[in-house]
């Protein structure tokens, strides 16, 4: 007996779901491994979150400075 396109799509659906599902979960861990290695040594500043160089005192973004020098 010879099967049909649509018989064939509906014994192989299940597996290209857990395939897809396999694939899209390694992606997006794959994407959050990047994002945490790309912001490694930076801090953020506290007013607008963004990341900065260690060594600024002033955000480039929000403009504000980073650390109150008035002891």
């Amino acid at each position: 007996m010879i099967f049909g396109p649509l018989e064939i799509f509906l014994c192989l659906a299940p597996f290209m779901l857990i395939t897809l599902s396999i694939g899209l979960g390694l992606w997006a861990q794959n994407v959050s491994l990047d994002r945490r290695e790309q912001f490694r040594g930076q801090i953020q500043c506290p007013n607008c979150r963004k990341a900065l160089n260690p060594e600024a005192y002033i955000c480039r973004f929000c403009l504000r400075e980073l650390y109150d020098y008035t002891n």
